[in-house]
């Protein structure tokens, strides 16, 4: 039977209609956690910029004296508190930012650099120290070509995104600063008048990467990445032919690609969505990738026995033509969820179909522990809280060594032995096994 494809279109644009109108009262996006705020109270006598002028790292005040950010702050800040990063000498020159390369650098750049050391508003020690997870900071740096999920108020023009801050994630272990999960050296506070600087032993590093192109120059993850991109071929080629007789035309991988809006295809959320046009054209979360060698201990040698795996499992995906949407996937896939996106493929949903939204999971290595086991992955929304979806991993940690596993499994925990690999999708955490959920059958 050929579906009459004018009626369903029809159907199409009420349902998209009525889901517009209650969009409205929507959350759409759940912010990384900030922490408690801290009342700014200072006793100091000296400004960010006395301070700066004053302390050991020349390197870092004269780019700060060569660019502009002085006027930039005027602008911004008028007499609002800021706090300032403030890499010493020796951090600039193992960075390659020397006297002699700062005095080369455009005005601009050097600009860019300062904004991305500098949070407005107070970062103060107290915000830092006795938490489990990671304080938030949005550096000054805006990427004007990306633009994440709406929340915070927009942008100017109207377009329900919010601009890419550059962020860093910020605690107080044992008297040490950590920023995004590495050791900044021990903590050198100065409180200032109008802020305060930290005095830090490394540069933070800015993400210039999506998660894909990291993984792409990294070839411990080669079988990771074609194991996807031929699971998200094998899963539409088996799509058009089940698709065909029922449309009477052989439907283009795009299309059969809109009606699959469930699956998650290996470049979702691991790239910059071209296609945005002024929306959100980016996401932040956090990847566990597993090796090579993860892919070996499961009994996967090479990516052609996972592709032979998978071909077990075409008989269950087909296009529902009373549901006008794509039915099933391979096992694997949902492996591959617990990986780059927390199990919510397994997310419940309410009466209607609707799922709670995505709460904020950015996660730097500092910040995996057993703390995380009762957050909540997924909540809000239109949904009510009992749809609301806990973290499906159990993490632990053997001595320094971070470790997780999918709850309730018999399988062997993977371990965590790669760490904060920065990018702008946000942090990937290499793992030497996969998450393999109760019962999973590799053979």
């Amino acid at each position: 039977m050929k579906i009459n494809k004018s009626r369903y279109i029809a159907l199409a644009f009420s349902l998209v209609a009525i889901f517009l109108l209650e969009a409205c009262s929507k959350t759409e996006f759940l912010p990384d956690p900030e922490g408690a705020k801290i009342p700014f109270q200072s006793d100091a006598t000296q400004t960010v910029e006395e301070l700066l002028a004053a302390s050991p790292a020349k390197l870092f005040y004269s780019a700060w004296q060569k660019s502009n950010i002085k006027d930039v702050l005027n602008a911004s800040t008028g007499k609002q508190i800021y706090t300032v990063f403030v890499p010493n000498d020796a951090a600039m020159q193992a960075a390659g930012l020397g006297a002699s390369q700062i005095s080369q650098k455009p005005v601009a750049e050097l600009a860019d650099l300062m904004k991305f050391y500098i949070t407005l508003g107070p970062v103060v020690p107290e915000a830092l120290k006795n938490r489990t997870d990671n304080f938030m900071a949005k550096s000054m740096l805006v990427n004007p070509q990306l633009f994440l999920p709406f929340y915070e108020g927009g942008l100017n023009n109207g377009q329900r995104a919010d601009p890419y801050q550059y962020r860093n994630y910020m605690s107080v272990r044992e008297e040490q600063l950590l920023v995004n999960g590495k050791t900044m050296g021990r903590l050198n506070y100065l409180p200032a008048t109008n802020g305060g600087i930290y005095i830090m032993e490394k540069t933070v590093e800015i993400p210039t990467k999506t998660i894909l192109e990291a993984l792409e120059a990294d070839d411990r993850f080669s079988m990771f990445l074609a194991a996807q991109r031929m699971g998200d071929e094998l899963f539409i080629n088996r799509l058009i032919e089940n698709m065909e007789p029922l449309f009477g035309y052989t439907p283009e991988p795009e299309e059969v690609a809109e009606y699959a809006y469930e699956r998650n295809f290996y470049k979702n959320k691991w790239t910059i969505n071209e296609n945005a046009y002024g929306g959100p054209n980016i996401t932040i979360s956090t990847l566990f990738a597993p090796t090579n060698e993860a892919f070996h201990k499961a009994g996967f040698m090479t990516v052609a026995d996972i592709v032979s795996y998978n071909e077990r499992s075409l008989e269950n995906i087909y296009f529902d033509e009373n549901l006008f949407t794509v039915v099933g996937g391979f096992p694997l896939d949902t492996i591959f969820n617990f990986h780059r996106d927390f199990g919510r493929i397994l997310r419940p949903a309410a009466i209607g179909g609707d799922k709670a939204v995505d709460n904020a999971t950015v996660f730097y290595s500092n910040a995996l522990n057993a703390s995380l086991n009762e957050y909540l992955v997924s909540a809000g929304g239109n949904p009510t809280i009992e749809y609301a979806f806990k973290m499906p991993l159990d993490f632990s940690r053997n001595g320094n060594a971070v470790q997780l596993k999918v709850k309730g499994s018999e399988h062997p925990a993977a371990n965590v032995i790669d760490t904060d690999i920065n990018t702008l999708n946000g942090p990937i955490h290499v793992v030497d096994h996969l998450l393999l959920p109760k019962g999973f059958k590799l053979k």
